[in-house]
This record gives C-alpha cells, structure tokens and sequence, in this order.
C-alpha cells in the first residue's frame, strides 16, 4: 500500500474504516489536501487493490470496478463503502453506492446494452451564446431560441452526466424547464395572450435538475442553471424557505453549513432570477430579518461561473462533480426534513381521515353531541374540518381543527391546531411525535392574560382537564402514545379528537370565550380570560401577500377590489381613510376584516387584535361618541372602543391598528368624525379633557399614522349623505358587482348537486334586477341557498318541493326590497311572467308582483309592503 499522511495511515492501523456492522469487503477512498482521490479495496484484513481518481464520484465507481475485477461474484451484505476526509475522518457512504452501482449494471446486462461506464460527454459549450439568446428581447422568440439550442444541449449532457454516475436510481428523476418555455411559446404566439406575454421575463434563464421523490414531496439534488439576467452559471443544491427554516428552529442549519467547504456559496433569491450570495457569519441574521418581514426566499447552495466564452464539457462535468460531493451534508439534512414531514404528515393524514362522524361529549356534566364535518382545502397546505357541538337540536358552538402541512406564519412544520369560534386554544407540532421509539403526546398550554394571575388561570384549566378524565402535568396534557415502529397510537384516533375538543372547549369555557351551563358554583376569580396563545404579530403590507392570502379564502373579491383597496388605503404615509359604498350583502365589512388579517398573515377568521369593528348609533351627535367624555356623575373618563384604539396605536407605533366603522352613515359623519378628520388633516391634537385628576387617560391626542380608518355605507331612507368635507378626505369605493359564477365554484358539490336548477333561476332574477340597481348580494344569496338545500334534508313527508320552497324564499328574501315608480313597470312585467312559469299563478311570489303593479297603476310608485 502507497504511504498516506500520518492520521490516515493511524486509522488504517486501527481499523477505523470498519464503521458499523463489520463485512468482509471494505471499499475506501480518501480525499487528501492537495492530492488525487485514494482508492483502495480491503478484503478481511488485506488491501488488495488500489488505485487513484480525480472526484468522489469517479472514485466510487472505480472503487467497484477494482472490487469486481478482484471478486466477480460477491454479495452486496458483504460489501461496506467508506470515505475519509481530513477534517472529518471516516464516514460510512451515505447514497448507498454499491447497491445503485448493483442495479444499474443488472439493467445494462439486463437489457443488453453495452455501456462505457467512463465515457464523458464530449464537446463544448458557448456560454456566450447562450447569454446572446437570453438578451433578446422578443419573448416568442427568446423562448423558442432557448429550446432549440441551449435545451437540446444541456439535457442529454445532464442526462449522461447523472447516468454515468448512477445517481438516476430509485426514486430521482430530472425536472427542467422545457415545459415552461414551450407552453410561454405557444401563447406568446396566441391573440389572446399575446399583450400579457410580451414583456415576460421568461427564457431569460434555463435550468435542469435532479429531484428525489420522498413520498409525495420533492427534495433538489443538484441543480444546474444558466442565468441570463445574473449573468452567470450556477451548480447548485436548492432549497425552499421553509425547510431552512425547520433546520434553523431545530439548531441543525448552522452546523451542517459549517461542514460545507469554503467553495462552496450561500445565496438567497427574492426574486424570480436575481439570487443574492450571504456569508456564513451574516447567513443567521439575514434568515432572522426573512422571517420577521414574512419574506419566504429559496436558497442555494453552490458554485457560480460566469456566463461568456466556452466551457469545455470535461470541465463542466468536473464542477458538477464537485458540488455534488462537497453538499453532501446539506443535502442529506434536506432529505432527512422532508422524511421527517413525510412521517408528520401520515399522522395528520390519520386525524384528518378518521371516519368517525358523530360522537358525545360530557362538559361540566351535561351531554352534547359533536358532529365532524367533512376536510376541506383551507389555505395553501393546510386543510380544516369542522366540528359542531350541539344541545338536541340547538347549536351551542362550532371550531376547526386545522391540518397544518406547514403554518406559513408561524410554524415551518407539521401542526395540529385546535380552534373554536376565531380562538385558537390548541396548537401542536406534530414532528415532535417522531423518533425511533415510543412518544407520549404532551401538549403544553400558555394563558397570557392581561388582568389575572395566569398561574391562578393554568391552575383552574388543568383541574377542569383532569376532571374530564384527561391526565395533566403542570401546564401539559396528555393525549396519547405515537409508536414509531408499527405507525400507530395506542387509543382510537377518535378518542383523541374527542379529547382535544374537550380540552379546547374547556379553555374556551376557563376564558370566558364560551358559556356553558355548568352544576357548580365558577368562582369570580376565574373569570375575565384574554386566553391567547403567545404568537408574535408582525405586519406586511406586501401587496402579493396580501393578495394570496385573500383569494384563499372562501369570499369571493375581484383582483381590481382588493388591489383598488390596497393602493386607497397605503397611498398616503400619515392618512388612511377609505369607505366602502355598496348594496347590503357585497362583502364591505368582510373586504375589511379580510384585509386586515390578511397584514397580519392571519385568515378571516382568526382573532386580531388590531382590527376593531365598531357599530355605528344613529344617536352619535358629537365626537364624545368616538372619543368619549369626562362624567362630572360618575367621577371617571368615559372610554370607549375608538380611544381605546389610538391610545393602543400611540404605544405601539410599528403596527398598524385597523378600525371598521360599521354602517358609518346611520349617524351624521360630518358630526360624529369631525375631530378625527381636523385632527388627521391638520396633524394637531385633539382636546380629551382638561382635568389634572384623571392619570389614565391624556389631556390632548393626536392621530397616529398607524391607525387605519374604514367605514361601510349603505344608501337607503334610513341613512345619512356624505358631506364634501368627508368625501374629500377619503377614497370612496363603490361595491355592488356580484360575482355568482365564481361564488358557485366556491360551493361544496353535495350542495351543487341538490340546488344546482334553483341557482340557475336565481342567478336569472338577480341580473333582471340588476337593471334598475336592485339587485342583491353574496349575503343573500347565500341565506337562500342554505334554507334550500335545508328543506331538502328534511324528511320527504315534511319538506316543500323545490319550486315551493324557491317561491318562498324569493318573497322573503328578494321581493321585501322591491320598489319604485312607473320606471319598474318592465322589471314587474318581467318577473310575472317568470314567475307564472316557474310557479304558477297562486304563488306567493307572482301574488305579491300582480298587486304591486295595480298599485304602480293607481299611485304611480309602488313598494312591497302595503
């Protein structure tokens, strides 16, 4: 054997190859500074062959090679492959190379192919050219360039490249760009897309990789992109957030990078094709500012080269070989993330799929039935089901539980949450379940109240919960036991979920979120619980953002509403006043709350804190009603919700406070608002009260920036008209367009299925009324759907027919709002004769059209209530 340096030779001398189980085969290759790879074969206790290699991977396959030369016929459990580096000793192979290089020679034999297992791919590639076809401009073209040159060659080099190297094995497969830059081709080229396409950034760049399948997600293995706005060649492992993010939670990111070598580049990507490079030493800080700003990169991990000139394909292939070798830490910590998620994801799979429908559950000693609803998409990888408890037939609440693959705010892992009514009360990881053994299921608690003792709050919690039958630890609770090795908890999925509705309607009973009647006496104590969980809120006025997180939600907003909204409400730096004007039912206070959420990264239903909606009086006359009075009788400040509000916003200037007033013209604006606008126009203080008794509340206050003012408006005979002075101080947006088409898709199938001819008559009336500017909204159309398909559940000796019952619900629903003068004399004619066709002449429906025409005849006006 040739001389090595001194601590490989101490490690041969001591056996130090011989990693786990011992074989008789050992195949070894060494990697020393300076020097070719080291390739040796040991059978027992001898070396019986050795050789040399430029890479890694050009030793493992000649490593085989010697073995197969000196052994044809060996069993792969005699054979162990192990490699050595100078700054980590030995490792046992982590690809399972003898096995791959097994199965690729038994598919060649096989087949009957021959293959020269050390040709190289020869040639040369001109990477000015390839930078010449990105810089076109036409995007027909450019695309169709890319395919026609670089595609056709970079594709069967990478092919040859991975083949060669049996790295195409098991479960990998090549994922490239191809598909992208035809289909952006072909409508490039079509009339109807062709403006859209005409300044796309796409086949300004191509890309191939190798991807490995681990169950149904992917994991990068090697990238290979040519980058035409940075200008350069990169061969990387990539990566989205989120698992760097799990890593970097986990405390495993920092030490795998520290095992990749100095060549190897940190680089993040915020954009589609500009990729950032980030040292070691600010890597943790540049992740920690993504995170807070919810900013979600992908990251890299790699070389880079620079777009021009030629380069030879030897050398290419070289550079792809050594960044295959010198990631292999960080694509082995990827790899073992998404097994990780994998396993996490089969245990949410059992919650989510368990069949159990129905079930009862004792609280405080009386019964309720709890019914689950069927899982449903919820936002991006997440999923939710609904649960109802019911007293007989009266429903006292409902919750979620909330599937998590991965909580894109505040978790970047598998979560099993637990809500009721918009309060999170149950919130756990589920990787935590996985290990090689047996896990008991502990959930901690957190109360984070503002006015109690919250040792007080955990301490009456846990009682409730252990006099439920479910055992406690201090702040924990237990719900079951995860085997590891055969996949199974040891109590029925159902009692599980049982027990975590018990547990998530007692916190809601323990903080007063919920009533429930109960046979004991609640001391006071115990009451007054603001049961949050400790969730940092952070906002993001991130227009793509915002928008995703709308869209995925069960209302319906056009992208010209919510970006019209968006840009009213953020285009000026100190005044944000929009008010939303609109037919009762179009969404207003919905796009409100939505919007708000949607800064913060919660749903529509989640609590926050930040979003007030305050009802507006017809008796508010003052600005008392907005920011309250001193009581000469009581002694005190009268607060109230809107002081409450600013008072908040002036402590917390970095976020943004968000108030809705509710039906805003029932009162006077210009009245009530008066303050609040002088105030926001002239940046001056307004004047609480001028008393040197009262500590808690300030003399004078001024409007700050964070604060966010909405108003919804309907225009009717009990409202007020806007002033100039209110108007010019504030966007008006005007919502009365419907989208029924895209609220139908919304619908649940089983729903489709029972109303589907109703929807359609429906859909007919409301463009009728369109018209004459009465027609109605989501609200309503959604109540009249849920009384129809209702009625079809009852029992057939109970229920209505169909046109029975759509008669009913068009009298009580559409026609109370019906009125005008001579200029409805056509709607009426029009709904008549629908009406005798769809309901015959005694309905209730065409009854109430035919006296209103009368009346249009002898009044000249006429409306549905006599």
């Amino acid at each position: 054997m040739i001389s090595l340096n001194e601590k490989l030779d101490r490690s041969f001398r001591d056996n130090d190859y011989r990693i786990g189980k011992e074989t008789r085969f050992y195949v070894l290759t060494a990697n020393l500074i300076n020097t070719p790879y080291k390739v040796f074969v040991v059978d027992g206790n001898s070396f019986v062959r050795e050789t040399e290699a430029d890479t890694l991977a050009e030793a493992k396959i000649k490593g085989m090679e010697l073995l197969k030369g000196y052994k044809n016929e060996y069993k792969l459990s005699e054979v162990t492959m192990c490699h050595f580096k100078e700054n980590r000793g030995w490792e046992k192979d982590r690809d399972h190379f003898p096995e791959r290089y097994e199965n690729e020679n038994r598919h060649v034999s096989n087949k009957g192919v021959e293959v020269n297992m050390n040709e190289v791919f020869e040639g040369s590639f001109n990477l000015s050219s390839y930078q010449a076809i990105f810089n076109e401009s036409e995007t027909a073209s450019r695309c169709r360039s890319v395919l026609e040159n670089i595609h056709v060659e970079i594709k069967p080099f990478f092919e040859q490249f991975c083949k060669k190297n049996f790295l195409l094995t098991g479960n990998r497969f090549i994922r490239d760009y191809s598909d992208t830059l035809s289909t952006t081709y072909s409508d490039s080229r079509n009339p109807k897309y062709e403006e859209k396409k005409k300044n796309s950034s796409t086949g300004k760049k191509y890309y191939i990789a190798l991807n490995e399948r681990i169950g149904l997600q992917e994991v990068n293995l090697l990238t290979l992109e040519f980058n035409g706005v940075d200008q350069k060649l990169y061969i990387s492992v990539d990566s989205t957030f989120f698992p760097i993010w799990y890593l970097m939670r986990t405390g495993k990111m920092m030490s795998t990078i520290h095992q990749l070598p100095e060549e190897i580049s940190f680089y993040f990507q915020t954009e589609w094709f500009k990729k950032e490079i980030v040292s070691v030493k600010e890597f943790e800080n540049v992740f920690s500012r993504f995170k807070k700003q919810r900013k979600r990169p992908y990251y890299h991990f790699g070389i880079e080269l620079p777009l021009i000139e030629t380069l030879q394909s030897k050398k290419l292939e070289y550079y792809l070989f050594k960044v295959w070798d010198e990631t292999l830490p960080i694509r082995e910590r990827l790899k073992d993330e998404k097994v990780l998620g994998e396993k996490a994801n089969y245990i949410l799979n059992l919650f989510a799929e368990d069949s159990q429908k129905e079930d009862t559950v004792q609280l405080l000693n009386n019964a309720y039935s709890l019914i689950y609803g069927e899982v449903e998409s919820y936002k991006p990888r997440a999923r939710r089901q609904l649960f109802s408890i019911y007293d007989k037939d009266q429903l006292i609440t409902k919750g979620y539980f909330v599937y998590f693959e991965i909580d894109q705010a505040h978790a970047p892992n598998q979560v099993m949450c637990v809500t009721l009514e918009g309060h999170r009360h149950i919130y756990s990881n589920v990787r935590e379940l996985i290990s090689n053994n047996k896990i008991e299921w502990w959930i901690k608690k957190l109360f984070a109240t503002h006015n109690l003792d919250n040792t007080e709050v955990m301490k009456y919690a846990m009682n409730l919960l252990t006099n439920h039958g479910i055992k406690t630890d201090n702040n924990a609770y237990y719900i079951g036991t995860f085997n590891n090795e055969n996949n199974s908890f040891d109590k029925e999925i159902s009692a599980m979920k049982k027990d975590l509705v018990i547990a998530c309607l007692l916190f809601a009973f323990a903080s007063e979120k919920l009533e429930l009647p109960s046979t004991t006496e609640e001391s006071e104590e115990n009451k007054e619980v603001d049961e949050t969980q400790e969730i940092e809120f952070v906002s993001n006025f991130s227009f793509k953002d915002i928008y995703e997180i709308i869209i995925d939600s069960q209302f319906t907003f056009s992208l010209d509403i919510i970006r019209d909204f968006h840009l009213n409400l953020t285009a000026l730096d100190d005044k944000h006043f929009v008010i939303l004007n609109g037919i009762s039912g179009t969404g207003k206070t919905q796009l409100c709350r939505l919007y708000a959420n949607a800064v913060y990264g919660l749903d529509y239903e989640s609590e926050n804190p930040y979003l007030t909606i305050i009802p507006v009086r017809p008796d508010w006359m003052d600005a008392t009603a907005l920011f309250g009075y001193y009581s000469s009788f009581e002694k005190k400040y009268v607060m109230t919700e809107f002081l409450q509000v600013l008072l908040s916003a002036q402590r917390e200037r970095e976020k943004p406070h968000f108030i809705v007033l509710d039906e805003m013209n029932l009162a006077r604006v210009e009245y009530y608002l008066s303050d609040y606008l002088s105030a926001v126009e002239s940046r001056k203080e307004i004047l609480l009260h001028n008393r040197e008794d009262v500590k808690d509340i300030p003399q004078k206050i001024s409007i700050p920036p964070n604060v966010y003012v909405l108003g919804t408006i309907n225009v009717d005979e009990t409202t007020h008209s806007l002033s100039d002075k209110v108007l010019d101080r504030a966007f008006v947006m005007t919502l009365s367009d419907v989208d029924f088409e895209n609220f139908w898709s919304t619908l649940d199938q089983s729903v489709k299925v029972l109303i589907n001819n109703e929807f359609d008559i429906l859909t007919g009336i409301h463009s009728d009324l369109k018209s004459f500017d009465l027609h109605f909204g989501y609200r309503t159309m959604n109540e009249m759907i849920n009384k129809l398909v209702r009625n079809k559940e009852l029992d057939e000796d109970f229920g209505l027919d169909a046109m029975s019952a759509l008669d009913r619900v068009i009298s009580e629903k559409i026609l109370p709002k019906l009125r005008g003068d001579e200029r409805i004399t056509e709607l009426l004619t029009t709904l008549k004769s629908k009406f005798l066709d769809y309901f015959g002449e005694e309905s209730q429906s065409c009854s109430h059209i035919v006296r209103m025409e009368k009346e249009l005849e002898r009044y000249g006006a006429t409306q549905f209530w006599r």
